[in-house]
């Protein structure tokens, strides 16, 4: 269920097997909401297929700050920065496959595995770089705000 990603090359094969006892297969068809913002944090997901939109509402209007694409993973930000809340919505832009992790799990797993956690880490580095660019964007007037799906 898990061979396919790489952030997860660092496990050994019982790690793995272990993990996907914790896991679930979850459908989204194009347009559904994953989560969304202020919604509470209790799973981390794998994008198998398709592609998912993450958004926010900023002075009412809904800013897309970037795309998730298959063999990513998806908010993993809520439960390592201990919010406990999303910060932005989730959003399928084609029918999609993925698997959910429950919390517990992950963070079990990244306490016994220190390059699983520091690879999520930098991931989270990565993408609160981003947000902060668009949202200075924003800010600045620089760009539009993309209202439409």
């Amino acid at each position: 269920m898990l061979e396919n990603f790489v952030i997860l090359n660092y496990l050994s094969e019982n790690e793995r097997k272990n993990l996907e006892l914790f896991c679930q297969e979850r459908f989204l068809s194009k347009w559904e909401i994953l989560f969304k913002e202020w919604d509470e944090a209790n799973s981390m997901y794998f994008l198998k297929k398709g592609s998912i939109s993450i958004h926010k509402s900023i002075n009412w209007q809904k800013v897309v700050l970037w795309k998730v694409i298959a063999e990513e993973i998806i908010w993993e930000m809520a439960l390592f920065w201990r919010i406990w809340t999303r910060m932005w919505t989730a959003e399928a832009l084609e029918d999609c496959e993925l698997i959910t992790i429950a919390d517990f799990s992950i963070k079990e797993l990244t306490n016994k595995n220190p390059v699983l956690l520091s690879k999520i880490q930098a991931i989270i580095e990565e993408r609160i770089i981003k947000n902060k660019i668009v949202e200075n964007q924003i800010n600045n007037n620089k760009i539009q705000i993309n209202v439409n799906k």
